[in-house]
C-alpha cells in the first residue's frame, strides 16, 4: 500500500479527499483500472501521467468518489428551509434568493429543494429563486442534468413527489421538464479558489454528506470558503452527524425545530453619522451563554467551551492531593453500582457531593444509579444540577434522553439525544436511541440511517464510546451489531411491503 501515498496526497491537495485505511481498496482498484486503459507500465508511470494532466486526473476522481444520495433525504431540513428561513428572506427586499447544492452528486438534493419550495409556495416561487448544483464529479453532473432516476433514488415516503416525474418504458423516472430546468448544474472543486461569479453570494448552503471525505484541515478549509460566498444572514446545512465537526467559530450555530444549521450574522460598525464603515466579523466564540432551562428550545448555541472553569478546580485539587479520597469513595461508589447496590451507591455519592460539590462526575454516576431505580423526577433533579455548572455535558443530554423516552415524551427525547450529538457526534447511543424513536414514531428512513450510523460506530470505534459513567449493559459489542443489523434489515423489509 506504500505505492498508493503519492497518490493520496496528489488526490487530497488537488481536491480535499482523504484515502482512509478502510478505503485503499477502492483507490487501488480505481488505479489500476486507469493504468490499464491508458496502456502504461504500472503505478509509477501512471503516477507521472495524472500529475500533470488535468483530464486524467478528472477521470481518477470520477472512479473514486462515492455518490449516496436520495429525494427529500433529511426531509426535517426541507421543512426547516420552507417553513422558517424563506418566510425571512421573501420578506427583505432585494434580488432573487440564491441556493447551492455543495457536493450535488446526482442532483436528487438540488431538485428536493426546488419540489419542496414549489410544494410550499406554488410554482410562481421559480420567479423569485436560484437553484446552483456543483460537484466535482462530472460524472455525476451529467447524471443530474439529465434528470433520469432509478428506484434506490425514492426512499423518502412523500406521495407529492412522484407527480414531478414521468416513467420511463426503461421503469425509470425522469423528471419533468419545469423541474429539471430550474437547477443550473456545474462541475467544480469546493477546495479551489475563487469561485465562479455565478456561485458567489448565496444565501442558502446544503452542504451535507460531503466533509466525510475529508480531513479536518481540509473541512475547516472548505466550509471557510463556502461561508465567504454566504452573504450576510446567510444559512449552511450540514447533516446531523457533521455538524458538530464544522463548529470552529466561522459561524454561529443556530437551531429551528431540532435541526442545527449554521447562521452568518454579521453586525455592521457605523461611525457618528451612521454611515456604514465595516463589517465586524463575529469573534471565535470561547463561551456560550446560559441555557434558560434544561429542556428548553433555544435558537442559537454557541460551541461547548475547550475549557471548564469548575472542573480545573476540581483538578487542581486532585494534583494536591485533596481529591484523592475523593476519587477512592466514587470507585467505591461505582462498584456499589456495578453490583447493584444502588442505595449504597447512592449514599456515598451523596457524601461525597456533600464536600465536593462540584464534581460532575458523581452527579453522572447518581443520576445513572437513579435511571436505573425509574426514579425519573429525581434523575432530571440532578441532571439539572450537572447542567448548572456544564450546559455541555455529554451524560446529562443522554440521561435527559432516556428519560423523555421512558415517559413517550418523544420531542424532548428527540431534542436532547440530537444535543448529545452536537456535543459528541461520535455517540453510538445516542444514534441507536435516536433511530428506535424513529422507528417508534413510523418514520423508518430516519431510523434506518441512524441504525446505519450507529452499526458503524459501534464495528469502528467498539461499545465503550457510550458517552456515560456507569452503563450496566449486559450485551457484548457482536450482540448489539447484530441488532443494529436485524433492525435495518427489519426497516428494508417493511419499507419494501409498505
Amino acid at each position: 500500500m506504500n505505492t498508493l501515498m503519492p497518490f493520496r496526497t496528489l488526490i487530497r491537495e488537488k481536491c480535499g479527499v482523504t484515502f482512509m485505511n478502510d478505503a485503499l481498496h477502492l483507490l487501488e482498484a480505481s488505479i489500476s483500472k486507469r493504468v490499464s486503459a491508458t496502456n502504461l507500465n504500472g503505478h509509477e508511470a501512471y503516477l507521472k501521467r495524472v500529475s500533470g494532466d488535468e483530464e486524467e486526473l478528472h477521470r481518477l476522481i470520477d472512479l473514486i468518489t462515492i455518490n449516496e444520495t436520495y429525494f427529500l433525504r433529511e426531509k426535517q431540513h426541507f421543512g426547516v428551509l420552507c417553513d422558517t428561513l424563506m418566510p425571512e428572506m421573501l420578506g427583505k427586499a432585494g434580488g432573487k434568493i440564491k441556493i447551492l447544492s455543495a457536493g450535488c452528486s446526482t442532483g436528487e438534493e438540488a431538485y428536493s429543494i426546488l419540489i419542496s419550495l414549489i410544494e410550499k409556495y406554488g410554482a410562481g416561487i421559480k420567479n423569485r429563486i436560484e437553484i446552483y448544483g456543483v460537484d466535482i464529479d462530472r460524472n455525476v453532473i451529467k447524471t443530474a442534468k439529465e434528470a433520469i432516476y432509478g428506484n434506490n433514488s425514492f426512499r423518502s415516503d412523500e406521495p407529492a413527489l412522484m407527480k414531478y416525474f414521468e416513467r420511463r418504458k426503461d421503469k425509470r423516472y425522469g423528471l419533468v421538464p419545469p423541474i429539471k430546468e430550474g437547477v443550473d448544474f456545474r462541475v467544480g472543486n469546493l477546495l479551489r479558489l475563487p469561485y465562479p461569479e455565478a456561485l458567489r453570494d448565496m444565501d442558502i448552503i446544503f452542504y451535507r454528506n460531503v466533509s466525510i471525505y475529508f480531513d479536518r484541515d481540509v473541512q475547516k478549509l472548505i466550509f471557510q470558503n463556502l461561508s465567504n460566498i454566504l452573504n450576510p444572514e446567510g444559512y449552511i446545512f450540514l447533516s446531523s452527524t457533521e455538524t458538530y465537526y464544522h463548529n470552529v467559530g466561522i459561524l454561529s450555530l443556530k437551531e429551528y425545530n431540532n435541526v442545527f444549521l449554521y447562521h452568518k450574522k454579521i453586525e455592521m460598525e457605523f461611525d457618528d453619522r451612521r454611515k456604514y464603515k465595516k463589517p465586524l466579523l463575529p469573534p471565535h466564540p470561547s463561551s456560550p451563554p446560559s441555557l434558560p432551562a434544561v429542556t428548553a428550545q433555544k435558537a442559537e448555541r454557541s460551541p461547548p467551551p475547550v475549557a471548564r472553569p469548575k472542573q480545573a478546580i476540581a483538578e487542581k485539587r486532585a494534583v494536591a492531593g485533596e481529591k484523592r479520597d475523593a476519587r477512592i469513595i466514587f470507585d467505591e461508589a461505582l462498584a456499589d453500582a456495578m453490583q447493584k447496590k444502588y442505595r449504597l451507591s447512592i449514599a456515598k455519592v451523596d457524601a461525597l457531593l456533600a464536600e465536593y460539590p462540584d464534581f460532575l462526575k458523581a452527579y453522572a454516576l447518581k443520576a445513572s444509579v437513579l435511571v436505573n431505580l425509574q426514579e425519573l423526577e429525581a434523575t432530571r433533579e440532578v441532571c439539572g444540577k450537572i447542567l448548572a455548572q456544564d450546559e455541555w455535558n455529554l451524560e446529562a443530554h443522554l440521561l435527559l434522553g432516556i428519560v423523555a423516552k421512558i415517559d413517550e415524551k418523544h420531542d424532548e427525547a428527540l431534542s436532547m439525544f440530537k444535543g448529545a450529538l452536537y456535543i459528541n457526534a461520535t455517540c453510538w447511543l445516542a444514534h441507536f436511541y435516536l433511530a428506535d424513536i424513529y422507528f417508534s414514531l413510523h418514520d423508518v428512513l430516519d431510523a434506518q440511517r441512524e441504525y446505519g450510523i450507529a452499526l458503524k460506530l459501534l464495528e469502528t470505534r467498539g461499545i465503550e464510546d457510550h458517552g456515560l459513567t456507569y452503563f450496566p449493559l449486559s450485551f457484548p459489542v457482536e450482540q448489539l451489531i447484530h441488532l443494529c443489523r436485524h433492525n435495518i434489515e427489519n426497516i428494508r423489509s417493511l419499507h419494501k411491503k409498505g
